[in-house]
């Protein structure tokens, strides 16, 4: 039997994928960090389709960015009694006692790139991986440039610190880099996912770091700000970027040489688990703890089937087999 669910949410921004919540249906409530960013706009489209193929209801928030506000998006939720609750939190540690008040509740928690205390699961993409194929692949971009040498100065626009996405996706591009002690990071900066910020430190890093070779940005929504700054100081030959996320305006990018690379994430594949693991869990059909998304690797070579599978995910959402493995998937075109 599931909880019964009321829409009153005390002001919160909220949407839900019907226009009244059934009785008998689980509800799911998915609070993102904001629904400004392209990716996380991606995920809602995912989230919904996993709603509609499963039969589950679906509440929509966020924190526009702000960690209070997205504290009382949560309250709201536990007030609401829904089933089960997945959340990107904006920082993890400021979620105690509202981790508490849902443990009081018995509403399980799923925690998305984070884990606290509290969480009935976790889910996310596998960062340390991300980070360490991104840390390869700029590797051997710097060999390349330098005739088999691995050297260069390296820069790293990050997200949000305090997130554990952001401290992983930096940290497995790290790693690598410290493997080779001719490699220089020079500069790692966070811009707490705003594209403006992000230009603004790609601005001062072209006058501080004259010999620059290689930007890695932690999302698309930050790196291909950061190619626009780098273009109109003429640097384009000269500072390689890679990416992360693999969204249309990165994948593009990558297409059209603007970027080395990015990490095909795949939003929408991405936002249907975000809502379609919390109903697993909440109606006791998956007891797995934690559930890792591994991204792909995306450069010149393979960017055309990357491109087929974005388009289809909105074309064909209906029957994109979201359900598989996203490697598997990608190994189909």
């Amino acid at each position: 039997m599931f909880r019964k669910s009321f829409l009153a949410a005390a002001g919160a921004a909220v949407f839900v994928t019907t226009c009244a919540i059934a009785q008998d249906k689980p509800t799911i409530g998915l609070i993102q960090i904001d629904l400004s960013n392209p990716f996380h706009l991606g995920e809602v489209e995912g989230a919904k389709e996993a709603a509609r193929r499963a039969g589950f209801e679906l509440v929509i928030t966020s924190g526009e960015g702000d960690v209070t506000k997205q504290i009382q998006a949560m309250e709201n939720l536990i007030n609401q009694g829904v089933d089960a609750i997945s959340i990107n939190f904006i920082d993890a540690a400021a979620f105690g006692p509202t981790m508490a008040k849902a443990a009081t509740a018995e509403i399980p928690v799923i925690c998305l790139h984070s884990k606290i205390d509290g969480c009935a699961a976790t889910l996310g993409f596998d960062e340390r991986y991300t980070g360490k194929i991104v840390g390869e692949y700029a590797v051997e971009l710097l060999k390349q440039r330098y005739n088999g040498e691995a050297k260069g100065e390296v820069a790293n626009l990050q997200g949000l610190l305090g997130q554990g996405l952001n401290t992983d996706r930096s940290g497995g591009f790290t790693d690598v880099m410290a493997a080779y002690p001719d490699i220089k990071v020079v500069a790692q900066e966070p811009t707490g996912w705003d594209p403006t910020k992000a230009v603004s430190i790609t601005e001062n890093w072209m006058t501080a770091y004259p010999s620059l070779d290689l930007i890695y940005g932690n999302s698309d929504s930050l790196t291909v700000p950061a190619a626009g700054v780098i273009e109109r100081v003429g640097k384009q030959d000269q500072v390689m970027l890679v990416s992360v996320d693999g969204t249309e305006p990165g994948l593009k990018a990558v297409k059209d040489g603007v970027m080395k690379s990015t990490v095909l994430l795949a939003p929408q594949y991405s936002g249907f688990w975000k809502a379609y693991f919390p109903f697993l869990v909440a109606t006791k059909a998956d007891d797995r703890k934690e559930v890792l998304i591994q991204g792909v690797l995306v450069t010149g070579d393979n960017v055309d089937a990357a491109l087929k599978l974005a388009a289809d995910q909105v074309s064909s959402m209906q029957t994109f087999p979201f359900e598989k493995p996203l490697a598997e998937i990608v190994s189909t075109y």
